[in-house]
């Protein structure tokens, strides 16, 4: 922002990393509001207060790097801003809502050839951040099958056990980059890691915010199959 300031305007780009940067902000809204949710829970407030102002902290966080892009030559991105809002809102969703916690959001990240290459600079001139390496990252709508499944056949798949499906761009940097959808394995870490005490409740929860290499299949834009997919 500091090299870039000019008056107040908002701008979108729906085409920039393919969308990737959408669901990028999505993830983080509602990776921001579980570590502020944990940290009120902490320091004494119950787990509803802790959520609401979880979640409202993340939002003003968000809104706040909003406005300073608006000041800048990137502009205030609408779009950018609903992904903030979903995002900091879905925890409350699924407080409310138990259907819900059945469907968890997730990152992986493999460094792609356009990290730190000439080609890679792209939209932001920041090719050496990870955070701009859209064709590096996936990002997972991860499923626990076995509550999803009717009763008379839930017994049969491992609780531990999710399906994600996931979302990722490829020759981002391009002429004619493009989207993949893939299907793949996925572990639920709160159900790997015991509960037993607070600390490793927190990480299952914790971890469950990455998700592991494990087999994979693209469905889209064709099927590619892969034994590990980061």
């Amino acid at each position: 922002w500091k090299d870039n300031r000019t008056s107040f305007h908002f701008q979108e780009d729906l085409k920039y990393g393919r969308s990737v940067d959408k669901f990028g902000h999505f993830y983080s809204g509602i990776a921001a509001a579980f570590i502020l949710r944990k940290s009120y829970a902490w320091a004494g407030l119950s787990d509803e207060a802790a959520l609401y102002w979880g979640c409202t902290g993340s939002l003003l966080f968000q809104t706040y790097v909003e406005i300073e892009d608006g000041f800048s030559k990137w502009g205030f991105d609408r779009v950018d801003f609903a992904a903030d809002v979903a995002g900091a809102a879905w925890p409350i969703a699924q407080y409310h809502s138990p259907f819900l916690r059945n469907f968890d959001f997730k990152f992986s990240y493999y460094p792609s050839p356009g990290l730190n290459s000439s080609e890679g600079a792209g939209f932001h001139g920041q090719q050496h951040l990870v955070f701009d390496d859209y064709e590096g990252q996936t990002l997972w709508l991860s499923m626990k099958v076995k509550n999803l499944l009717p009763n008379s056949v839930s017994h049969l798949w491992p609780e531990f056990l999710c399906l994600s499906v996931g979302y990722a761009a490829r020759d981002v940097f391009k002429k004619e980059p493009y989207s993949s959808v893939l299907l793949a394995l996925d572990l639920d870490m709160t159900k790997v890691i015991p509960d037993d005490t607070p600390f490793l409740k927190l990480l299952g929860e914790a971890l469950n915010f990455i998700k592991f290499p494990a087999p994979a299949v693209r469905i889209s834009p064709n099927a590619i199959w892969y034994g590990i997919y980061f």
